[in-house]
């Protein structure tokens, strides 16, 4: 059965790029003489730095390079929408009109990916609703900075400072965000504090909510008052696979290489994993993939 659950865990992307990803030898056994994980004993990964807890116990499942500072780039958007629900004075149905300063250009970016936006103009019109989904599903860097825009004109604070608070608050003390998007490398984090990050802002049923939908549909009122839709499709590629994951937010920049964070529910396990720095998009999931089946083997034994 095990080696059954292998293949269909090696298998699940099927680029060549993964042909190299496997398993240290009965890694699915704990080894002789050791009564207690994490450290060497699972997948191999490519990513720099990677976590797996369980949130019940606040157990260490696996860690690599734990507290090493690594740029989160998109992870950043938890905190963002966390923020944004904690000082917030708009509704979900109220209106905001996007301004010059929410768009994102490209310059100084990867010439691979260009930042990713919600298709939208200044003198466009959407509600509050739209602009928080757009944010954590397509994660669109111009409906972040709208809310953060919204926030510190309706609050007359800086939002950048809230979410530096907010990280102290978390005893996130490896941390620190220089804008609200992810797309400055300045903001940084590490494994373990950013376990802490996607669990509290999972308790939030707006951000669990958003995260769990595959696609959602984003309505825009034009400057000329005619109406458009946008169709987005969230960037999680783990949504609807045997680890159940309850919500994930992912992120890239070419100085951060590719991240996750995600909390998944497996045989009644709430496993928090974070992923930072993997050589690829498709090992960033595959790596998170099996890590979560490797810790839910070892907490079923």
């Amino acid at each position: 059965m095990v080696s059954l659950l292998l293949s269909i865990i090696i298998g699940f992307f099927p680029s060549n790029n993964l042909s190299n990803f496997n398993f240290l030898e009965d890694a699915t056994k704990t080894p002789a003489g050791v009564s207690d994980f994490p450290y060497s004993f699972g997948p191999k990964l490519t990513a720099k730095s990677a976590i797996v807890i369980d949130v019940d116990s606040g157990k260490v499942l696996f860690e690599k390079n734990p507290e090493e500072k690594l740029p989160i780039a998109s992870i950043t958007k938890l905190m963002t929408a966390l923020v944004f629900l904690e000082n917030k004075t708009k509704s979900w149905e109220d209106t905001v009109e996007v301004k010059k300063e929410d768009s994102v250009g490209s310059g100084g970016f990867s010439n691979q990916l260009e930042p990713a936006s919600l298709a939208v103009r200044e003198g466009d019109i959407l509600t509050v609703k739209d602009i928080f989904y757009g944010g954590l599903i397509k994660s669109a860097n111009n409906a972040m900075k709208i809310l953060a825009r919204v926030v510190s004109a309706d609050s007359g604070k800086n939002f950048v400072d809230l979410m530096n608070n907010k990280a102290q608050d978390l005893s996130m003390s490896n941390t620190h965000f220089e804008e609200p998007t992810g797309l400055d490398p300045k903001n940084y984090s590490t494994a373990q504090d950013l376990a802490k990050l996607i669990v509290k802002a999972m308790e939030r049923s707006e951000i669990k909510e958003a995260l769990e939908k595959k696609d959602y549909d984003v309505q825009i009122i034009k400057s000329d008052k005619s109406l458009a839709h946008l169709r987005i499709q969230n960037t999680d590629k783990l949504l609807g696979s045997f680890i159940n994951i309850k919500g994930a937010k992912t992120g890239y920049i070419e100085e951060s290489d590719y991240c996750l964070a995600a909390l998944s529910q497996i045989d009644n396990h709430n496993l928090a994993v974070i992923i930072l720095g993997a050589k690829t998009s498709e090992n960033r999931f595959q790596e998170a993939k099996s890590l979560i089946f490797w810790a839910n083997q070892q907490l079923n034994k």
